[in-house]
């Protein structure tokens, strides 16, 4: 068999005309015949593009994907990504981290890994401790020089989306549209009093568990106490709880609770907590702040207050703004100065890029549930 690509253009492509079958051929289905013919002109015309892709493959395995483990992955892989940087996929590369792309496949020179490798600039150097050999570098110069080649079907198959992230992590759960789902139908779950129960219930059967008993008026009114207060309840409270037979007796007992100044005390500690709130400066120098308890009432206050959360946030975000002349507002902007601080401290300038950090990275966790 044999096939004459002669003259072939884009306006008037020539048919593929066998000059010769041999006599077994003849007796091939027509199908197979077509596929073996094209195999052939694929071949006349890119006779070594699979060499080259395997030469790709076989430099970037043995040659860059040691060097990127080895000196790279633990700052910029799938657990850390230092800067918004991660570095085990091409698409995550491309699409870089707080400074941008990493790298310009073809172009080394515009490429801010290779800036970076190169230790061409005192304040980016990675990595940080200790500069790449020059042969490292110099594989590094050649990889992006080619291409960036990244055979690694798994990882070339990484799809980075607006924003730089992946399908997968715009599908974490907790990124999700906010949904209202039915209560289950669970055969058997006639203790359930909520819409709640039933997914519990539901999760039993799968389970093969049995709900516990019902708690009785003292383990309740105790378990309530602790939860909203943080104390015991006293005798009084117990024995009120478990003489009231109104059918709202639970609800009385809870709005009580909430409404008692103990329970702003007991629930601000969580959001004090959160904010990193400390009676002192914290370091090595750890001196007393006299003036920080203030903003600790001021949180006690919200709470009692049933203050709106919208409300709450921007009060510490920018109280000063919003009201610099009243001292109620003014004082939640407290939160700004909860970061940790070194009075005897001689390197100031990194002392205030620990305080900035540390507030950014408090605010972030804090309002934007991420880190």
């Amino acid at each position: 068999m044999g096939l004459a690509p002669k003259n072939i253009s884009a306006s008037r492509p020539t048919p593929l005309r066998i000059k010769s079958v041999p006599p077994a051929m003849k007796k091939l289905p027509l199908f197979l015949v077509l596929n073996l013919a094209a195999s052939a002109l694929g071949a006349e015309l890119a006779p070594n593009e699979a060499d080259t892709q395997r030469a790709d493959a076989k430099f970037f395995e043995s040659e860059v994907r040691p060097i990127l483990v080895n000196r790279c992955f633990e700052c910029h892989g799938e657990k850390k990504q230092k800067g918004g940087l991660r570095m085990d996929a091409p698409s995550y590369l491309k699409v870089g981290g707080d400074t941008g792309p990493a790298l310009v496949p073809g172009k080394p020179d515009e490429s801010p890994l290779i800036e970076a490798v190169r230790y061409a600039k005192s304040d980016f150097q990675m990595p940080p401790k200790e500069k790449l050999p020059e042969k490292e570098v110099a594989v590094l110069e050649k990889w992006v020089k080619m291409g960036a080649p990244w055979p690694e079907q798994a990882a070339a198959n990484v799809v980075v989306m607006e924003g730089g992230f992946t399908k997968e992590q715009r599908a974490f759960w907790c990124f999700q549209p906010l949904a209202n789902p039915a209560p289950p139908n669970v055969e058997g779950s006639s203790w359930g009093r909520a819409g709640i129960d039933q997914f519990v219930a539901q999760k039993h059967a799968e389970l093969g568990l049995r709900p516990a008993p019902e708690a009785s008026a003292q383990e309740l009114v105790r378990r309530l106490t602790m939860d909203l207060h943080g104390l015991p309840p006293t005798p009084e409270q117990i024995a009120a709880f478990a003489t009231d037979t109104r059918p709202d007796a639970y609800e009385r007992l809870v709005d009580s609770l909430l409404a008692s100044p103990h329970y702003g005390e007991r629930w601000a500690q969580h959001w004090l907590d959160l904010v990193r709130y400390a009676e002192s400066d914290g370091y090595n120098a750890d001196e007393f702040r006299p003036a920080v308890w203030p903003y600790r009432d001021w949180v006690i206050r919200s709470l009692n207050e049933d203050k709106p959360y919208d409300q709450f946030v921007r009060e510490q975000l920018a109280g000063d703004e919003m009201a610099p002349n009243d001292p109620d507002v003014l004082i939640a902007t407290s939160y700004l100065r909860n970061p940790i601080y070194e009075w005897n401290q001689a390197d100031v300038r990194t002392q205030w890029d620990t305080i900035l950090t540390d507030i950014t990275d408090t605010t972030g966790e804090l309002f934007l549930g991420l880190s």
